[in-house]
């Protein structure tokens, strides 16, 4: 499992960086970006993926900044997974268990809500025509 986990890793950070997102943008279908007008969280992380493995922090970090903890997480998982393998050792690490309740709901929710605000946020400021829609329902009621 591991094995293929770490070659899952290593082909897919093989296509993304060989491969330019705008050339198969038709696999996606439409986004919500396309639909609401404003970019959702993820909105332009495969082209930042893109240019993060390319070495283009700047476009990357244009794109969506989430690039970078994603990417810095499945290196993570992917270096984990490799030290397992070489030691022959699993690593257990214990969790917090969190429980579902109306605080912890409410709490995922006003988090999602403030990171799309400042996705939404920095793609206005920074007029990312790529992941705005002026045609948009939420674009014509939040931005006009």
């Amino acid at each position: 499992m591991r094995v293929g986990f770490i070659a899952a890793v290593i082909l897919a950070a093989l296509v993304l960086k060989t491969v330019e997102p705008t050339a198969v943008s038709w696999l996606f279908g439409t986004s919500c970006g396309a639909i609401t007008g404003l970019p959702c969280i993820f909105c332009g992380t495969t082209r930042a993926l893109h240019h993060l493995l390319n070495g283009e922090f700047a476009r990357a970090f244009y794109f969506n900044w989430i690039a970078f903890p994603f990417a810095a997480l499945v290196a993570a998982l992917a270096a984990r997974a490799g030290v397992e393998l070489i030691l022959r050792r699993r690593f257990r690490f214990g969790l917090p268990a969190l429980h579902f309740t109306p605080r912890v709901a409410a709490l995922a929710g006003v988090s999602l809500l403030m990171l799309w605000a400042l996705q939404v946020g920095l793609a206005l400021r920074w007029q990312k025509h790529e992941l705005l829609n002026p045609d948009g329902l939420l674009y014509a009621l939040l931005v006009r």
